[in-house]
C-alpha cells in the first residue's frame, strides 16, 4: 500500500491551502455522447451474474418483396418471421483506495483524502474512457483477424479526406442516418488542423470543442491507439473511429452502503500514529453493439488470486469478441493512418 506520508507533502511557510492539478486527460467520449448511458443495461448490472445475454430484435428485412393484395379466395399470404439475435456482455468491478498517515493531517491542517473525494467522479469517467479504449482497440483486432478488415481503411499514409470517407463507406446505407462523430489522437488532429479542414463554424450557438470535420463532431483523445511503424523508422501509426453517438453502451452503479465509498482505519499503523483509507468501489458494463464478450481470457490486472474482471488487456483481446450483426449494422469504422 502507498499511503501519503510527510515527504509527499510541499510545505509552504504561509499558504497551507494545497491546489488541486488539473486534469490532463479529458472525459470526451462522455462528453459527445458516444458512450451513452443504458437503462436496459443499469438493470442487467443489478442483476445477480456477472456475464449477460442482451437480447435483440432484428431489423425488418425490406429486400424481400411484399405480398401485393388481389380477389382470389384461394390465394393466401404467409407471414414473415421476427427475428432476434443476442449479444453477450461481462460486467467489471472495479475499487481503489488512497491511504495517508494521520501525521500528515496533524501537522498540514488538510486532509489529502477530502482532495481524493472531490475527484471521484472525474476518475471513475477516466477509467470508463480507458476501458472503451482498450475495447476498440479488441474491436479492431477481432475485426482484422476474423472479419477480413471490412470496418478498416488503411490510409497507407498520412491521414486524408478520402480515407475517411471511404471508412464511412464501409458502413454502406447505415451512414445515411448521420455518423456524429469521429475520434483521433492529437497527433491527427494537428495534421487536419494544418490543412485547415477543422470547421469551427457555428450551428445554432454551438461549437464543438475541437470543431468538426465532414460534419462529425470531432474528439481528441491521446489514449486513441497508435502504432509502431510496420518497419524502422517507419513512421507512427493512429487509429481513428468514426461512429454514430450511442454507439458503445454503458451503466455504472456505486454499491449500496459502506461497500460504495468507505473510510478504514488502522490505529497501530505509523507505530501508533494511525492511518486513514479511502475506499471507493464502481461496477461497471461498456459494451458495443453488434457484439458478443466471449470471456476467453480474463486475468484482471494479475494482483487477485482468481480473476472476475477483465483487464485492459483481456478487451484488446480479438479472442475475445464476435462480431454478431452484419458489417453495416455496426455504427463505427476504423481509419489507420499517419500524421506527417
Amino acid at each position: 500500500m502507498a499511503e501519503t506520508i510527510l515527504s509527499d507533502v510541499v510545505f509552504q511557510a504561509e499558504l497551507r491551502d494545497y491546489m488541486a492539478v488539473p486534469v490532463v486527460e479529458q472525459t470526451a467520449f462522455f462528453q459527445s455522447g458516444v458512450l451513452l448511458r443504458n437503462n436496459d443495461m443499469n438493470a442487467l448490472l443489478a442483476s445477480p451474474t456477472n456475464e449477460f445475454i442482451i437480447p435483440f430484435w432484428l431489423d425488418l428485412d425490406s429486400s424481400i418483396e411484399p405480398n401485393y393484395s388481389n380477389d382470389v379466395f384461394t390465394d393466401v399470404a404467409t407471414p414473415l418471421a421476427i427475428t432476434s439475435s443476442t449479444q453477450r456482455a461481462r460486467a467489471a468491478y472495479l475499487n481503489e483506495g488512497w491511504a495517508t498517515m494521520e501525521l500528515v493531517k496533524n501537522i498540514t491542517n488538510q486532509d489529502p483524502l477530502d482532495y481524493v473525494a472531490g475527484r471521484l467522479t472525474s476518475y471513475w469517467q477516466r477509467q470508463a474512457q480507458r476501458r472503451v479504449m482498450a475495447t476498440a482497440i479488441g474491436l479492431y483486432n477481432d475485426n482484422v483477424a476474423s472479419n477480413n478488415s471490412d470496418m478498416v481503411i488503411n490510409a497507407n499514409g498520412v491521414i486524408s479526406a478520402e480515407a475517411i470517407i471511404r471508412a464511412k463507406a464501409t458502413m454502406g446505407d447505415y451512414t445515411a442516418n448521420g455518423l456524429g462523430v469521429i475520434a483521433m489522437h492529437s497527433a491527427v488532429f494537428t495534421q487536419l488542423s494544418i490543412l485547415n479542414l477543422i470547421d469551427f463554424t457555428p450551428l445554432g450557438d454551438q461549437v464543438p470543442l475541437n470543431g468538426r470535420y465532414q460534419g462529425m463532431t470531432v474528439v481528441v483523445d491521446d489514449g486513441m491507439p497508435s502504432f509502431a511503424g510496420a518497419t524502422d523508422g517507419a513512421p507512427r501509426e493512429y487509429l481513428s473511429i468514426v461512429f454514430k453517438p450511442g454507439a458503445i453502451g454503458y451503466a455504472e452503479e456505486q454499491p449500496a452502503g459502506r461497500a460504495g465509498l468507505n473510510v478504514s482505519w488502522v490505529d497501530e499503523r505509523g507505530n501508533g500514529g494511525g492511518v486513514e483509507t479511502l475506499w471507493t468501489r464502481r461496477d461497471m458494463l461498456i459494451h458495443p453493439f453488434g457484439y458478443k464478450f466471449l470471456s476467453a481470457t480474463i486475468t484482471g490486472n494479475k494482483t487477485e488470486t482468481r480473476a472476475q474482471s477483465a483487464s485492459w488487456a483481456d478487451l484488446a483481446l480479438a479472442t475475445n469478441w464476435e462480431r454478431v450483426l452484419d458489417r453495416k449494422l455496426v455504427p463505427m469504422a476504423f481509419i489507420r493512418s499517419t500524421a506527417a
